[in-house]
């Protein structure tokens, strides 16, 4: 079983805390961290841009080596708990379930692209990207804003998840 922990942090100051973890000080410690973002197409004026959004704010993922160093070097960081407004924090163990479901939007960057698919009836079919084969756990789509939500219930919280999907074709059948 893989060591994958999480952290809920301030959530105007993740990439300044994961800055620190990503320093020399916890370098034995922790394999990677990283926060999830997705892109997203974003209309600005008469023209679509594809922005870089966090889709689970105040949370940062670890994949870690030796819990008990990191524990100790955690505590040790001042610059950590200012960030974080002096708040006590509690690294939550992933399961199973909730690391297969990270794994399926794994990348390089850990930035989950954009989904495109049709509606038939009242059916989703996503035809290429990260939310194929996870059709039904769809639970809404913003055709405008080129959004679907997702609920996922991980072991330490419900969560909204929203990510990219282009619907290019609704097909009613008859």
């Amino acid at each position: 079983m893989q060591n994958f922990y999480v952290l809920e942090v301030n959530r105007e100051r993740e990439e300044e805390i994961l800055d620190i973890f990503k320093s020399d000080i916890f370098n034995e410690s922790i394999c990677r961290c990283f926060i999830l973002k997705r892109k997203q197409a974003r209309k600005f004026g008469l023209e679509w841009k594809i922005c870089v959004v966090d889709i689970l704010k105040g949370i940062i993922f670890f994949e870690i080596k030796d819990v008990d160093l990191f524990k100790d070097r955690l505590k040790k960081c001042k610059r950590f708990f200012e960030l974080n407004n002096h708040r006590c924090v509690k690294l939550k163990r992933l399961n199973e379930n909730d690391i297969s479901f990270i794994k399926k939007f794994e990348n390089d960057s850990m930035i989950i692209a954009h989904s495109i698919g049709d509606i038939y009836k009242d059916d989703i079919i996503v035809k290429e990207g990260p939310l194929k084969g996870l059709e039904n756990m769809i639970r809404k789509v913003d055709r405008h804003k080129r959004l679907a939500f997702l609920k996922y219930k991980f072991s330490f919280s419900d969560y909204d998840i929203c990510l990219g999907l282009e619907i290019k074709n609704k097909i009613r059948g008859d």
